[in-house]
């Protein structure tokens, strides 16, 4: 096994930290040749303030500055840090804190009695298969595609053009953990995650040929890190959605904001008379995108647009601050999104 450093830069937001307030914490993580090692894990040892770091090893969170941070990564031991609260930054060399294999203190791997095995085809093979279409798989790869269309087969002769759109929400595998029912860390540094639209599951896979869909029997929510490194972050939320997974894009404890997304294959329909062409010539996943705001009072769904008044409406005068300091900004599913970390400072 391997050890890494870490160098972190803990940021106080006053002059003073109060019990309970978190910093923001933000630093990189490299071997011992201090080259950056890439989506590793990294926690508040006390809390459930957890992130990964990006393709350059670099991290930001917030973290309670009494605590320490536990960093892991794939092939590498994992290690506990002290936060330095004084600003400055310090490159630490870490040494192995656990016997290789040894779980670290609140982290929950993902085992067999917590998966749901899926049937049929792997995300690697079906991305491949339905890039062009075949009557072979008009029926979905191992029952995947339904929600679709009638298949209309497209005439022996014509080219079939590449499917369009995606049933996953992230163009390749990306990283991700969990929080369980008894609030403690779900992580595997080995796994990767994605989202599938059509059934509302997290599939997750370990060697990029085969996967499974995780349980919401003992998970709470599941963060997945896009490209940029975002979090994306997905609860069962059964008055929105009968899906396993919705995305929230704002969490408090007055009020949430979910994202439902329904995705529908249309089969390529081309036809022609010999005069006249019509259809498309390709497979196409449709998205269809809405907001819904639940009160914790009632637990309600309730159909919203995402829009600067509706927001102030929403939210009694909680989202004014935000908003005032975003000045001309377009409201987005990141806007949102920021708006509710800055409800949660």
């Amino acid at each position: 096994m391997k050890t890494f450093t870490i160098t972190i830069i803990a940021a106080l937001l006053a002059g003073t930290v109060a019990f309970g307030q978190t910093i923001a914490v933000s630093g990189t993580v490299a071997d011992e040749k201090g080259q950056p090692i890439p989506y590793a894990f990294v926690r508040d040892a006390q809390h459930n303030y957890a992130t990964y770091a990006d393709s350059t090893g670099f991290f930001k969170l917030r973290a309670d500055p009494s605590s320490s941070l536990q960093v892991m990564a794939n092939d590498y031991k994992s290690a506990t840090v002290k936060v330095d609260i004084t600003g400055s930054a310090n490159i630490i060399s870490l040494k192995p804190v656990n016997p290789p294999g040894t779980p670290v203190d609140g982290i929950v791997p993902l085992k067999s009695n917590e998966q749901v095995k899926v049937a049929g085809s792997t995300f690697l093979q079906e991305r491949q298969l339905l890039a062009v279409w075949s009557p072979v798989y008009a029926g979905g790869i191992g029952g995947g595609g339904g929600g679709g269309t009638n298949v209309t087969i497209v005439k022996q002769g014509y080219t079939v053009e590449p499917t369009r759109g995606s049933r996953y929400s992230y163009e390749n595998w990306v990283s991700g953990f969990g929080i369980n029912k008894k609030d403690s860390l779900i992580v595997e540094t080995a796994n990767l995650y994605n989202y599938d639209k059509m059934n509302g599951n997290i599939m997750y896979t370990n060697d990029g040929k085969s996967m499974a869909a995780i349980s919401t029997q003992q998970v709470k929510t599941f963060s997945l890190y896009d490209k940029s490194g975002r979090a994306h972050v997905y609860e069962n939320a059964p008055m929105v959605s009968n899906k396993p997974f919705t995305e929230v894009l704002l969490s408090t404890p007055k009020y949430k904001i979910y994202k439902k997304i329904e995705t529908k294959l249309q089969r390529a329909d081309f036809h022609t008379d010999g005069v006249i062409e019509n259809g498309h010539r390709y497979d196409e996943y449709i998205d269809d995108e809405r907001y819904y705001f639940v009160g914790a009072n009632d637990n309600k769904a309730q159909s919203i647009s995402l829009k600067k008044s509706a927001l102030k409406k929403l939210l009694a005068g909680d989202a004014d601050s935000f908003i005032a300091s975003q000045g001309s900004r377009d409201v987005d599913e990141d806007y949102v999104r920021d708006l509710g970390k800055s409800l949660g400072k």
